[in-house]
């Protein structure tokens, strides 16, 4: 499949009502799971802790100094709008997205947080990233959370070797998504159908995307199962079961596609051949 058909089908993924993805996965929309530590919680509140932990694992405390951040495949602005107030001496926040009714939304959402006059939305492929505007000043932090799981491996290799033309020795990217512990070509999936829900089906091994990191100029500076399975088990469960409390029958194609992965990721960690990761890579400095 080529790279302008797999885009489309991304595109459909997120073309419904934002208002039944927040029935899904709760009302703020953190889409990239949630960390629990042991404590009952909504799916807000357990996802930005789990952004929060990120931040802090890279070293970004609140109120640190970022001046330019790119975020990769926003969905609905959610990280974006966390992090123009965790972060309010950042002049310039970018972000990336080929789905219209997401960057609508967030634009929406934006203007109404009062930040959108240092938020910057752009329909763009990951893959085109080096065509954004402004080369100066590179950017600090690069997110890219729950978008990985949507490229080929082409479009990886080409939004990650992007990413380091506009970054400066220094630069922090973080990563959050699901990865495969077997090689993709032995990986069995609980489900005998071969329909590729949610536009994932393009699975990652942790050492792929590690190589594609390290060919490109990036060093690990932290990686981790985070959550843990038991985390990431039962946020795919609880959003397993919002759609299933709110959508008995004729559910859209999207969430019933959400519940499908939910079951099978959780049957795919239980066996564990997956687990969602935690990655703070670093620009090194160009050779002299």
């Amino acid at each position: 499949m080529d790279t302008d058909e797999y885009r489309a089908r991304v595109e459909r993924v997120y073309a419904d009502d934002p208002a039944q993805w927040k029935v899904a996965i709760g009302p703020e929309l953190w889409f990239e799971f949630g960390v629990y530590d042991g404590e009952s919680g909504s799916l807000d509140d357990v996802g930005q802790r789990y952004f929060d932990q990120q931040l802090e694992l890279a070293g970004l405390h609140e109120g640190a100094t970022v001046n330019r951040i790119l975020d990769v495949g926003f969905g609905w602005g959610t990280t974006l709008a966390h992090m123009a107030k965790r972060f309010p001496g950042c002049t310039r926040l970018d972000g990336v997205n080929i789905s219209e009714t997401q960057i609508r939304y967030a634009a929406a959402r934006l203007a109404e947080s009062g930040v959108d006059d240092r938020v910057h939305l752009y329909r763009c492929d990951a893959r085109d990233i080096s065509h954004l505007p402004d080369q100066d000043p590179p950017y600090d932090l690069v997110i890219f959370r729950g978008s990985i799981a949507h490229f080929t491996d082409g479009t990886l290799e080409a939004a990650v070797a992007a990413v380091s033309a506009r970054t400066r020795a220094g630069s922090t990217v973080l990563i959050s998504d699901p990865l495969y512990t077997v090689p993709t070509d032995r990986y069995s999936s609980a489900m005998t159908d071969e329909t590729d829900r949610l536009a994932c089906g393009n699975r990652k091994t942790l050492s792929a995307l590690i190589a594609v990191l390290e060919r490109h100029g990036f060093s690990v500076a932290d990686i981790r199962e985070l959550p843990s399975n038991a985390d990431s088990v039962r946020w795919l469960m609880d959003v397993k079961a919002n759609i299933d409390e709110h959508f008995p029958i004729d559910r859209p194609r999207a969430l019933q596609e959400m519940a499908d992965v939910s079951v099978n990721l959780a049957a795919a960690m239980d066996r564990g051949l997956a687990a969602v990761y935690s990655v703070v890579a670093r620009r090194r400095p160009e050779p002299a």
